[in-house]
C-alpha cells in the first residue's frame, strides 16, 4: 500500500514538473503531449442586468446601443481574432453612390450622406464595408472589429435569420489573416425616387437600407477548426433578461417583429452556425490544414486509442517506434486537435 501510494505521489510530481504556460504536459508511451489551448478553457457567467452567456476566462465582453441597435462583442484581449459578435440593427446605408452623392449636396450634414454604400445589398456587400461602422461608431468604451480585405471562401446558403451564412476570411486590425462565419439580412424596404435635378430628369432611389442581425465567429486563419466548439458555446448560452426584452418589445419595428422570440436568438445563431459549419467544403479544410503544417513544420497523427488528432514535430513517425500514433487520414484534417507532440 505504502509502494502504491508513494507511486501516485511520484507520477502526480511528474505532471506538475512537465507542466508549462498553463497547458497540461503528460507523457504517454514516452510521447511528450502538450494539450491544446481550446482544451483547457474554463466558462464564467457573464450577466449585466442586460444579457447572459458564458464567456471563457480572461476574456472581454464590450456591449454597445440601445435595445434595438445593441451591439456585443465578445473577444480575447490577447488576441481580439478569437471572438464572437453580434449587432441587433444598423441602418441608413446607402443604395448606390448616386444615392449617397445626391445626399451630400442637399444634406451634406445628415446620417445618409456619410453612411456606405451596399452596392449588392446582400450579406457580402455588409461585410465588404463593415469596417466603416467603426469610423462612425468607435469611442473609448467600445471599438468594432476590423475586417479588412474580406474574402468569401465559401457561401453556406440562407441562415434562419435572414441573411446568407458565409465562410471567408479577412485581415485583422494588425494586418494577420482571420477566418470566420460571417452571417447579417440586408433590408431593402423599398424604392424612393428623387429626381437628381430638374434638367437631367434622371430618377435616384434615395430610400435606405437597414442591416439586421449582423453576427460572426472568427479566429486566426487555420484555427477556425479548433475552436469553432469554443465560440459556438459563447453563441448558444447568449440570453437576454426580461429587462431587455421589456424594452426591446417596446422599441422593436416591423422587421423585427417577423423573427422568433428574441429570447431564443442565441440558439438560433448557434444552430445556424453550427448547420452551416457541418455544411462547409471540407476539401478546403484539408488543403489549408496541409499547407499550415507544412509551414510552421507540424505533422500530424491520431491516437489510435482515442482517436484523438495531434500536431506533432516534423519528424516524429520517423523517431517513434511505437503502435498506437499513426499519420492521419485526409479527413482527420477536418477535426479540431487535442493537443501538440513535442521533443523531449
Amino acid at each position: 500500500m505504502k509502494k502504491k501510494t508513494l507511486y501516485i505521489l511520484f507520477s502526480a510530481l511528474m505532471i506538475i514538473a512537465l507542466s508549462g504556460c498553463g497547458k497540461t504536459i503528460t507523457k504517454e508511451n514516452n510521447v511528450k503531449i502538450k494539450e491544446a489551448e481550446t482544451k483547457s478553457i474554463k466558462f464564467t457567467d457573464y450577466d449585466n442586468g442586460l444579457i447572459k452567456m458564458k464567456v471563457p476566462d480572461g476574456w472581454k465582453v464590450d456591449t454597445l446601443g440601445d435595445y434595438i441597435h445593441y451591439t456585443i462583442k465578445v473577444y480575447n484581449p490577447d488576441n481580439p481574432t478569437y471572438q464572437f459578435f453580434f449587432n441587433m440593427k444598423t441602418e441608413g446605408y446607402n443604395k448606390s453612390e448616386d444615392a449617397k452623392r445626391w445626399q451630400q449636396k442637399y444634406y451634406p450634414n445628415n446620417m445618409f450622406a456619410k453612411t456606405s454604400v451596399i452596392a449588392t445589398k446582400d450579406t457580402e456587400g455588409f461585410y465588404k464595408i463593415f469596417n466603416d461602422l467603426g469610423t462612425l461608431n468607435n469611442n473609448s468604451a467600445f471599438t468594432f472589429p476590423t475586417l479588412t480585405d474580406f474574402t468569401v471562401t465559401e457561401n453556406l446558403g440562407k441562415g434562419s435569420l435572414g441573411g446568407d451564412m458565409l465562410r471567408a476570411t479577412f485581415k485583422d486590425a494588425n494586418g494577420k489573416e482571420g477566418e470566420g462565419i460571417f452571417t447579417a439580412y440586408v433590408y431593402d424596404a423599398g424604392p424612393y425616387y428623387v429626381y437628381e435635378n430638374i434638367i437631367s430628369g434622371k430618377q435616384i432611389d434615395i430610400q435606405y437600407l437597414n442591416v439586421y442581425d449582423a453576427i460572426f465567429i472568427t479566429a486566426p486563419k487555420d484555427e477556425l477548426i479548433d475552436w469553432q466548439d469554443t465560440l459556438n458555446t459563447i453563441c448558444s448560452s447568449l440570453e437576454f433578461t426580461d429587462t431587455f426584452i421589456n424594452g426591446f418589445n417596446q422599441q422593436q419595428d416591423a422587421v423585427m417583429k417577423n423573427f422568433q422570440q428574441i429570447r431564443a436568438i442565441g440558439n438560433q445563431i448557434s444552430d445556424g452556425i453550427m448547420d452551416s459549419w457541418n455544411k462547409r467544403n471540407k476539401s478546403f479544410d484539408i488543403m489549408s490544414q496541409k499547407q499550415s503544417d507544412a509551414i510552421l513544420g507540424y505533422e500530424r497523427v491520431y491516437d489510435t486509442e482515442t482517436n484523438e488528432t495531434y500536431k506533432a514535430y516534423n519528424g516524429f513517425t520517423d523517431d517513434y517506434d511505437g503502435e498506437r500514433y499513426k499519420s492521419v487520414t485526409d479527413e482527420m484534417y477536418t477535426k479540431g486537435i487535442s493537443g501538440y507532440i513535442e521533443k523531449d
